[in-house]
């Protein structure tokens, strides 16, 4: 009985002390990727969901988005110029007209999810507005989309009603 209770007791020692701690995820061994941000990041899509702290990198052509689930990796992305992968199970890689088809929305442009994680217009800038510390962007169309985007300071916030998909991203300070 000594012997399952100090067993017990060092897992539950390792499981704390690892728990919290956070490995920054990397594009590939050895390059550091030109911006790497902690954020508490939110997506909510008809197919999943997911809210809790993680990481966006942006680099050039590629921009790569994680969030955790108690310390370790609940979704990966890795959006580049031409497809999406998924490290997390959800799919290996597609298209990023595939992956607006199947997770977002077919009227969607292909950039849009990447234009989102790099807090840039979407839509070509359609309807956007300048506010004081970003944009916003009220995009409609009856029956396909309804969209509030907005970029301000270091959050993002894209809701499209009629899709029922939320984006939200809060960048730790």
């Amino acid at each position: 009985m000594k012997k399952y209770t100090k067993i017990l007791v060092s897992s539950v020692v390792m499981v704390l002390a690892t728990g919290c701690m956070t490995t920054l995820p990397t594009f590939s061994k050895g390059k550091k990727s030109e911006a790497e941000n902690s954020s508490f990041i939110t997506m909510k899509t008809p197919v999943f969901r997911y809210a809790d702290q993680g990481f966006i990198q942006k680099k050039a052509g590629a921009t790569k988005v994680e969030i955790y689930a108690n310390g370790s990796p609940a979704m990966k992305l890795e959006i580049s110029s031409s497809q999406i992968c998924s490290g997390s199970g959800l799919f290996s890689c597609m298209s990023k007209g595939e992956f607006n088809k199947r997770y977002l929305s077919p009227s969607y442009p292909d950039d849009t999810l990447e234009n989102i994680f790099q807090a840039k217009p979407i839509f070509a800038s359609s309807d956007l507005k300048q506010t004081g510390t970003g944009f916003i962007q009220m995009i409609n169309k009856d029956g396909e989309y309804k969209i509030r985007y907005s970029v301000s300071g270091t959050s993002i916030s894209f809701h499209d009603i009629t899709n029922r998909i939320t984006i939200r991203v809060r960048e730790n300070k």
